[in-house]
């Protein structure tokens, strides 16, 4: 009997750097974790250290073979600018304990129902956001490169960012790391230090999953196949 897989697994490295203390205060991303079901995908970000407090995260997503905003000024809550220049299809922002989904067409960006967050907050040492595929304009075969960005807000001080395309802690383009300033931005895309970011290691792609009837007539059928060739066999 065939066994069929209930998600897709898949995890991406992080490199941990991030700017000044920031590291301390659990905005290092040691690794990002994705999975999907039949109706809903899965981010858990792994921190390299525990978290002092809620981390800032945006999840970026580039889906292949569709046309991407380019635009760097994206819609998150704290007002950092960080996008993928070559094009942003779909993200992730966090705010506190919500994690709220965004698609990009028609020239807007449409921000969707908030999805599920587990953990995160101080002495956590991951985060984890569910949301529908549905709410990514995401569906079975699209494949993404994505990139995962943590930062603080204005006027907290802090600026850092974790990406997982980086080898070092990334500036922005004025080299300041101060996104909330509106002159300057992270860009995924560009990123002089990025290794990661449009390749097969940033990319995933979600897997076709059988529902819980599909896999019951599967398990039936198998068995009914098994009692048919011992009767046979009895002969």
């Amino acid at each position: 009997m065939a066994v069929l897989p209930a998600k897709a697994t898949q995890t991406f490295t992080g490199t941990g750097n991030v700017n000044g203390g920031g590291a301390a205060d659990g905005a290092g991303i040691g690794s990002v974790v994705v999975n999907n079901d039949a109706n809903n995908i899965t981010f858990t970000i792994n921190s390299t250290q525990a978290q002092a407090s809620y981390i800032f995260y945006s999840i970026e997503l580039q889906i292949i073979g569709q046309a991407g905003s380019g635009d760097t000024s994206l819609l998150n809550p704290w007002g950092e600018h960080v996008g993928i220049s070559t094009g942003e299809n779909a993200l992730i922002n966090t705010w506190g304990t919500g994690a709220t989904p965004g698609t990009f067409s028609g020239g807007v960006w449409t921000m969707g129902a908030g999805g599920s967050y587990a953990a995160g907050g101080t002495g956590s040492t991951f985060a984890t956001m569910t949301v529908s595929l549905s709410s990514l304009g995401l569906a079975v075969g699209n494949s993404f490169y994505l990139d995962v960005v943590s930062s603080y807000a204005s006027p907290g001080g802090q600026s850092a960012y974790g990406a997982l395309d980086n080898t070092s802690w990334p500036a922005e383009t004025d080299g300041s790391y101060q996104p909330w300033l509106g002159s300057n931005y992270y860009d995924s895309a560009t990123d002089a230090g990025g290794t990661t970011f449009g390749t097969a290691a940033s990319e995933y792609t979600v897997v076709g999953v059988p529902e819980p009837a599909a896999c019951a007539l599967l398990g039936l059928g198998s068995l009914l196949m098994i009692v048919r060739r011992r009767m046979l066999s009895n002969r």
